[in-house]
């Protein structure tokens, strides 16, 4: 397994709490948010990871080093915003095997990596996303599954919605999913310019989760996973 983090994003809205760090280095009981993240991928036995990185990228190479706990750590660097599309496409070219893990560096959730790799594998997509069913929501995309419970048939960009089932910002993706897209351009959204127009197009999955998830974007958010945090095992 190897996999992708997406940490290039500015993180504007936890500044009032978290200053002078990339937001995914945002410290969470003396340790920070990243090296949290990463130790739980390689529970999962993962190879490589690479770091799509941008605002203050510097601080994230100097923390992993170019080895960290054995495995190869690979930085794919933004020197213009690409978005998420862009950071996961240009860091999809360090990517050695047929697909990847991609996941957003803000983001807690305890989901089975190897589980949602091997559902990918079993069902043949070009992309399986991670959702939860949620009540009541707002910041995020609704992702409509088909009967067989897992095949992706459309996704609602953000809207209040009264039930659905949201895009947590986890990927099982293979490597070559954005080849021949040549409309996307250098830097794109992968939900509103790759998912949606593509989703009933080519074949794409999800993986339904339904355990704990926070986005530490949103300051009473990292707040409240730091009192999470020291419960973990």
């Amino acid at each position: 397994m190897q996999v992708i983090i997406l940490c290039g994003g500015l993180g504007t809205r936890l500044r009032e709490v978290v200053k002078d760090v990339p937001k995914p280095m945002a410290p969470v009981n003396g340790k920070p948010f990243m090296q949290m993240q990463v130790d739980r991928i390689l529970k999962f036995g993962a190879n490589k990871v690479v770091f799509a990185t941008g605002y203050k990228k510097e601080i994230i190479k100097d923390f992993f080093g170019d080895n960290y706990k054995g495995v190869d750590m690979v930085y794919s660097e933004e020197d213009e915003p690409l978005l998420t599309g862009g950071a996961m496409k240009q860091a999809l070219n360090y990517i050695d095997e047929d697909e990847a893990v991609v996941m957003n560096g803000d983001i807690w959730l305890d989901i089975d990596l190897n589980a949602m790799v091997e559902q990918s594998h079993r069902t043949g997509v070009w992309e399986t996303m991670a959702v939860k069913p949620m009540d009541n929501f707002l910041r995020f995309g609704n992702v409509i599954i088909g009967n067989d419970g897992y095949s992706v048939v459309d996704f609602i960009e953000k809207q209040p919605t009264e039930h659905g089932n949201v895009n947590l910002g986890v990927y099982v993706v293979k490597k070559n999913i954005f080849d021949g897209l040549d409309n996307l351009g250098k830097a794109f959204s992968h939900e509103t310019q790759y998912l949606i127009p593509n989703i009933q197009k080519r074949k794409h999955g999800a993986y339904v989760y339904n355990g704990y998830y926070v986005d530490i974007g949103i300051p009473e958010d990292y707040l409240s996973f730091i009192e999470y945090a020291k419960k973990m095992k």
